[in-house]
């Protein structure tokens, strides 16, 4: 396999870059202008028994659809 040249290393860049900045964008603004609350993971031992968001039922737990 050839070395890449300098264009082709700067466009691997750009590619595995570009979805985490949409992603993270994404979730910030979310977090910002609609008032998600930021997700927690459960401690062991908390005595809490919560259900975390799931994505595919637009943020809400699974039992409140």
């Amino acid at each position: 396999m050839a070395p890449l040249t300098a264009d082709a290393k700067r466009l691997r860049v750009i590619i595995i870059s570009f979805p985490l900045l949409v992603v993270t964008s994404a979730i910030l603004y979310r977090r910002t202008y609609m008032g998600e609350k930021q997700r927690t993971i459960p401690r062991p031992g908390d005595g809490a028994q919560t259900e975390l968001p799931s994505i595919l039922t637009g943020g809400k737990p699974p039992g409140q659809q």
